[in-house]
């Protein structure tokens, strides 16, 4: 499945892009990997030992690993994934774009179609966990209407936890 941001304009000034979904274990995904590890390494002190989705926990039905890459090129410029917890809740486990793409719109746009893809595999709620340190994130999330949530994880490295609703219950009706 494929999602483009070419309707009309591309987001502030972004090259056009698709997202490719059912990418866990492809080349492509482990190359985008190796630059978050890298870029993750450079900007937190000391060792972000995150722990690292499995292939399994990234694939339908139980999650997705989806690549953003420029249309003209071909060349990925990014990537998220998603993983089912539990029946209704569906973890974000990792977003990321290249540092010189950010500021374009494509953040909202991906976090989008993983808040879709979340939904689609049954998500009702979607939380997430983020290092302090990563600001960038950290707005974009709060922007886009995620709330602080209680701790879900042990991993010294994640500062903040947070959650959004996807899908509101329906009132029930009385006869």
């Amino acid at each position: 499945m494929e999602a483009t941001a070419q309707a009309g304009r591309p987001p502030r000034g972004a090259p056009p892009v698709r997202i490719l979904e059912g990418q866990a274990g492809s080349q492509a995904a482990a190359n985008a990997m190796r630059a978050y590890r890298a870029e993750l390494g450079e900007r937190l002190a000391g060792d972000p030992s995150l722990s690292h989705a499995e292939d399994a926990e990234v694939t339908p039905p139980n999650g997705d690993f989806c690549i953003v890459s420029e249309v003209a090129t071909g060349e990925t410029i990014g990537f998220g994934a998603v993983h089912v917890v539990e029946p209704g809740v569906v973890e974000i486990k990792r977003m990321w774009l290249r540092p010189d793409v950010r500021g374009r719109g494509l953040g909202k746009f991906l976090l989008k179609h993983l808040e879709n893809r979340a939904r689609a595999l049954g998500g009702r709620r979607v939380i997430l966990g983020v290092n302090a340190e990563l600001v960038e994130a950290c707005g974009l999330y709060r922007a886009s209407g995620y709330e602080p949530v209680e701790r879900f994880e042990d991993n010294p490295h994640i500062t903040h936890f947070f959650g959004k609703q996807l899908v509101r219950d329906e009132p029930t009706r009385s006869t």
